[in-house]
């Protein structure tokens, strides 16, 4: 299994090597033998922390590696696909995410849903929602070219009257905060209230804080009791978003998955 990095981690490994190189630098002004000395144990210090680190990896990759079976045998066995499902990558929904989408459909049997971020989750809760025999997705997304893909994906499994996937560009959106880009919302005005959304849109780069808006212009227009499920809540980037609809919940459930999902229920 390769090393894999996380942010946190380079930047340890980097200040270790500076120090490395500082400490070594320093002492070789007054002896080369005590420079050499000191260089050999703090990379033999450098090489115990490179082989920690990597065994705290393994470890967590394993865990990570049986949750994502473990959902994807739920997956399979909760849903029956006309034709393969498209494939979970690192860019997509995650096995977790799709896995609990499934089960809220399946259990509450939400009528309107609305997801920001088309992709193999619209899919799957289609799927489910067929399944279930009510409610359908509105899925609105900003790259075209996704989301024609999605409606070729629906398409194939004879879905797409349970699913709808809206070109939404980001635009200039009035939000509390001030102008953000993010979707235009006119396409689901109608859609009100709300009994799922799915946050899982736009993309980080689009702005600082790019998924609070999601509370901002739609925290109002969910129904009594709808769940909220937000996606990649393992980043830092989404504390902001996930605190702003913590405040108005009232229940919370966190997944410890992968890319981190956080299931929000609305006061009923």
């Amino acid at each position: 299994m390769l090393l894999r990095l996380k942010h946190t981690d380079t930047q340890r490994i980097l200040t270790l090597f500076a120090v490395l190189a500082l400490v070594t630098a320093g002492v070789s002004v007054f002896s080369w033998i005590w420079a050499l000395g000191v260089a050999t144990v703090l990379a033999f210090a450098g090489l115990g922390f490179l082989i920690a680190h990597y065994h705290r990896a393994t470890e967590e990759e394993l865990v990570l590696q049986a949750q994502d079976l473990q959902d994807l045998q739920f997956i399979q066995s909760a849903i029956s696909p006309v034709q393969a499902l498209p494939y979970f990558t690192r860019w997509s929904s995650s096995p977790a995410l799709a896995a609990r989408l499934i089960g809220i459909i399946k259990k509450h049997k939400p009528q309107h849903i609305v997801e920001l971020g088309s992709g193999v989750s619209t899919v799957v809760m289609a799927l489910a929602a067929r399944d279930a025999g009510l409610g359908h997705i509105t899925s609105l997304d900003h790259d075209p070219v996704y989301a024609a893909k999605t409606r070729n994906e629906l398409a194939e499994q004879g879905l797409s009257k349970w699913a709808t996937v809206i070109d939404a560009p980001l635009e200039s959106v009035d939000t509390p905060r001030g102008i953000v880009p993010w979707y235009d919302l006119s396409s689901i005005d109608g859609l009100q209230p709300i009994d799922l959304l799915i946050v899982d849109g736009p993309p980080r780069k689009s702005h600082t804080d790019a998924r609070l808006p999601a509370y901002e212009l739609l925290g109002e227009r969910m129904a009594p009791g709808a769940h909220v499920v937000l996606d990649d809540t393992a980043r830092k980037d989404e504390n902001v978003s996930v605190s702003a609809w913590i405040k108005v919940s009232d229940t919370v459930e966190s997944i410890p998955s992968r890319k981190g999902v956080t299931i929000i229920r609305m006061p009923r």
